[in-house]
């Protein structure tokens, strides 16, 4: 009795711990869905005003994420960052963001798009300028990257923080995002790829948490199966493997005693 209750708790800590695991991968289902949400109600969406993306912090995110924003004034160039370890499609590269200031006096950053990773390993072998002169630019709210606790070179920065970026910049760009270049006015190439459009594959979170599910359910059906066989072997209903049960040895006993009569 005593290991059968040591079975039952093992089985219900390994079930709670399943639990918790399914309800976290439920979570960033979630998460993963309402993204997805924003993604196909503001991508498609004509382009709007500034204004009409702002909040009272700041930028409207994330409900105002990936809405299509028209801007017109120049790039600030001499404030051009290149942000680190940005892969594309499997290449590593950077992301060249330059801070853009409008007619009314207010700076937004840019990215403009992506560039591969040169030979030297810290740095794109050609990093192309932005058009100077007054533009009319269409781009993509994107929310404001965490701050990771990682230095950069001069001229580059880790993650497009906003805040940290008007740090390194010296500005007062709008904080809680930047757009992501759609495109300029100037008739000259931009010099930079663009990067991918956002995805809307919901990912493989239900099927892992149906997995851990499955597991728990698993777990109590194992213990189940053990205590019921664990039962019948102390009856005597069940032998061993590889051994007889008593009933059958009293049975095979019998028959050789009525054979020798």
């Amino acid at each position: 009795m005593r290991k059968w209750l040591n079975w039952v708790a093992l089985v219900v800590v390994f079930s709670i711990a399943c639990g918790f695991l399914a309800n976290w991968q439920f979570s960033r289902r979630e998460t993963r869905l309402a993204s997805i949400e924003l993604v196909e109600e503001n991508y498609s969406q004509p382009p709007t005003s500034l204004a009409q993306v702002l909040g009272s912090q700041g930028f409207a995110v994330p409900e105002a994420s990936w809405r299509s924003v028209s801007l017109r004034g120049e790039y600030l160039s001499d404030f051009a960052l290149l942000v680190r370890n940005r892969p594309n499609n499997g290449q590593p590269g950077f992301e060249q963001i330059i801070p853009f200031q409008t007619h009314d006096g207010r700076v937004v950053f840019i990215s403009r798009g992506w560039l591969p990773t040169g030979s030297r390993q810290d740095s794109p072998d050609f990093v192309p300028k932005a058009p100077s002169g007054d533009l009319e630019i269409v781009g993509r709210l994107i929310a404001s990257e965490p701050k990771f606790d990682r230095g950069a070179p001069t001229g580059q920065i880790a993650s497009i923080n906003v805040d940290l970026a008007n740090q390194i910049t010296k500005l007062n760009a709008i904080p809680s995002g930047y757009l992501r270049l759609v495109s300029e006015s100037s008739k000259a190439p931009t010099g930079v790829k663009p990067m991918p459009t956002p995805s809307i594959d919901e990912g493989n979170n239900l099927s892992y948490a149906l997995q851990w599910m499955l597991f728990a359910v698993m777990a109590v059906l194992a213990l189940i199966w053990r205590i019921r066989r664990d039962r019948q072997l102390a009856s005597g209903t069940k032998s061993t493997p590889g051994k007889k049960s008593r009933a059958k040895l009293d049975e095979e006993l019998e028959d050789s005693v009525t054979r020798a009569k």
